[in-house]
């Protein structure tokens, strides 16, 4: 039983990846189509890049667990099979590094845009006043300045 329920989470870990990269291809080509600014088309060509190696490294992983089942029956050396399982864990650890930097440079680019925004708010806020005193001015019969 042990080994069937192994074998099933790699299956599974086989398809979620096929899944991921298909949506991360189709997701990819939808912005290429889009006109966006040469710095976001940057972001999410490197986001995608990493969101592809990990969905790919996702499928690597159920490929080596299903192979280490296979082992676990047939090899007898402990030392192999103790070798291969750390080169395993490995994989998992780069795969939890590549997640947290795409999370990390993904809160990073956010946090600029949100920056960037309440710049531009406080800029167009600062015209928009600017524009209602001139106007204020005009209807009161007060001549604007230099004029």
């Amino acid at each position: 039983m042990n080994y069937l329920s192994s074998i099933l989470v790699a299956v599974v870990l086989c398809v979620s990846s096929a899944g991921l990269m298909a949506w991360h291809i189709r997701e990819w080509k939808r912005l290429q189509s889009m006109k966006i600014d040469p710095r976001e088309r940057e972001f999410r060509r490197r986001q995608y890049r990493r969101r592809m190696q990990t969905s790919a490294m996702l499928g690597v992983l159920g490929v080596a667990i299903f192979i280490g089942q296979l082992l676990m029956i047939w090899v007898t050396s402990r030392l192999f099979l103790v070798l291969y399982w750390s080169s395993v864990l490995v994989l998992v650890l780069w795969m939890a590094l590549l997640a947290l930097a795409d999370m990390a440079a993904t809160s990073f680019y956010y946090s600029q845009e949100k920056n960037n925004h309440i710049v531009e708010h406080a800029r167009l806020q600062g015209e928009l006043r600017r524009a209602r005193e001139k106007e204020a001015k005009l209807r009161n019969g007060k001549p604007e300045p230099g004029h």
